[in-house]
């Protein structure tokens, strides 16, 4: 995850081009690639909880207590760099609180929420929307641009989600319903992409690692109140040997190493290569189904795990955008 806190030299805050010792050794090279595709298999995972534990875990709590935990696995290796860079922190806290906002309350909370009202299915296909919305956030807040292959790249990926989502057969697409549930799916996919383009704004004297705990300790903030009242209101989480393993797995595999992986992709690559993840998830998702749940391998799996793969190569030959800088 990174280089122990405390062991690299003191960062100057004025200076451009800084970049953490994790970004100079793994944000080049095929490194990014690498995180991006173990993340978006380890995400996948919580895709497959959030819709087992429905109505059993309450959402908000859910979204608390993986934070949480996340935080405190984190804390004994980032707390010296935490306050190193507290000045830098503390004179961005607007940025964080917003990306703290995107990410937790309108982002994890409002997908777990929305996977009590509607399918996997149509989760999926909103899923599919991301990367076109993160390419849109990144032309109107970063100016960034797609080159021609990049952009047959995100159709060709998509197709692929698209064949599987509707087992080979395009007219099934067209008979699925949307309904409340798909709407917070697509708040919270929205979130997801504006949250991705906005990590370009977080100054590089602050590092992955210490990018993720900061917005969880904000995020733990920003998501207190709605925990308290959907607890008093609605349903506490339950203390069960079940949800105790749920919290363990989302505070550590996906909160820590996803997510960590997941923002150093981002950071290297830049917002729109690394949409091309939420396809490789899907795909994830729709495998670990077959394995887990005991579906068969049909060969429409195939022709969409062909049309994935083509799409995330071509995403790979475009640009990459500059490397954060301390005044970002």
């Amino acid at each position: 995850m990174g280089a122990r806190a405390g062991t690299q030299p003191p960062r100057q805050e004025g200076r451009n081009c800084v970049t953490s010792a994790a970004e100079q050794r793994f944000g080049t090279g095929a490194w990014p690639w690498a995180f991006l595709v173990t993340a978006a298999v380890v995400v996948s995972t919580n895709h497959v909880l959030g819709r087992y534990v429905s109505g059993e875990i309450p959402p908000m709590g859910l979204a608390f207590w993986r934070i949480a935990v996340g935080a405190a696995v984190l804390l004994p290796f980032a707390w010296r760099d935490l306050l190193l860079q507290r000045k830098v922190i503390l004179r961005h806290w607007k940025l964080f609180t917003v990306l703290a906002l995107a990410f937790m309350p309108l982002g994890n909370a409002t997908v777990y929420l929305g996977y009590n009202f509607t399918t996997a299915i149509n989760g999926g296909v909103i899923a599919t929307a991301q990367p076109a919305i993160t390419v849109i956030f990144a032309w109107l807040i970063l100016r960034h641009t797609i080159n021609s292959k990049q952009a047959l790249g995100i159709a060709v990926a998509a197709v692929g989600v698209l064949v599987i989502l509707s087992r080979g057969n395009p007219l099934a697409l067209g008979a699925l319903s949307f309904g409340g549930g798909d709407l917070l799916l697509l708040v919270g996919t929205t979130s997801f992409a504006f949250y991705t383009v906005m990590l370009r704004r977080v100054p590089a004297a602050i590092g992955p690692m210490l990018i993720l705990v900061v917005i969880q300790l904000f995020g733990m903030v920003t998501l207190a109140p709605f925990y308290i009242y959907e607890s008093i209101t609605y349903l506490p989480v339950p203390i069960t040997t079940q949800s105790l393993l749920v919290i363990a797995w989302v505070g550590t595999a996906i909160a820590v190493v996803a997510v960590g992986l997941s923002n150093l992709a981002v950071l290297a690559l830049g917002p729109a290569k690394a949409s091309v993840a939420h396809y490789l998830r899907a795909l994830s998702t729709a495998t670990l189904a077959i394995i887990v749940l005991g579906e068969t391998l049909e060969p429409f799996h195939l022709v969409a795990f062909v049309l994935v793969i083509v799409g995330v190569l071509l995403m790979s030959r475009g640009h990459t955008p500059a490397r954060r800088t301390a005044a970002s």
